[in-house]
């Protein structure tokens, strides 16, 4: 009789269980699909220098590490993008303008929590100044640590290890 019981509890309860599964799978599922296009958004507003829109993908508490130094906060960071538009002005009008285009790949995230994961992707930053070929300028990987606030998906701590 207890192994019946046992044999009907575990029909009753499995369907359930399923479902339960089902529903945090397809919610992990847009979590990680919301947090690729915000890499993919990353790439998009640097190379466009939109200054908010870079500053946005950024949690107001976020820092942001490269180079050996740290920005903290969204308004500091916002200065990545304010700086190359100050340094474009300033470049001799005979001196062509490099277009730059961030290309992301091998992106690894890992979920520690409903509302926080580690992200991990290489880039390479290719630069095209008009009538000259493509040139890779840089190359690198992103560490991040990725949080989830009000619904929204935004970079919390970015290193760019030396």
């Amino acid at each position: 009789v207890a192994i019946l019981t046992s044999l009907v509890l575990v029909a009753a309860v499995a369907p359930q269980i399923a479902s339960a599964e089902k529903v945090l799978s397809e919610a992990r599922a847009r979590d990680r699909a919301a947090i690729e296009n915000l890499i993919v958004t990353y790439a998009h507003v640097y190379d466009a220098l939109d200054a908010d829109g870079y500053a946005a993908i950024f949690a107001e508490d976020a820092d942001f590490t490269f180079g050996g130094n740290t920005l903290h906060g969204r308004a500091a960071i916002r200065g990545v993008i304010t700086g190359a538009l100050e340094r474009r002005a300033k470049a001799p009008a005979n001196e062509p303008v490099a277009k730059t285009y961030h290309i992301i790949s091998n992106t690894r995230i890992d979920f520690v929590s409903d509302t926080e994961a580690r992200h991990r992707s290489y880039w390479q930053v290719v630069s095209r100044a008009e009538g000259s070929p493509p040139v890779v300028a840089n190359v690198g990987y992103y560490e991040d640590v990725i949080v989830k606030r009000n619904g929204e998906w935004l970079i919390r701590s970015r290193v760019i290890p030396q």
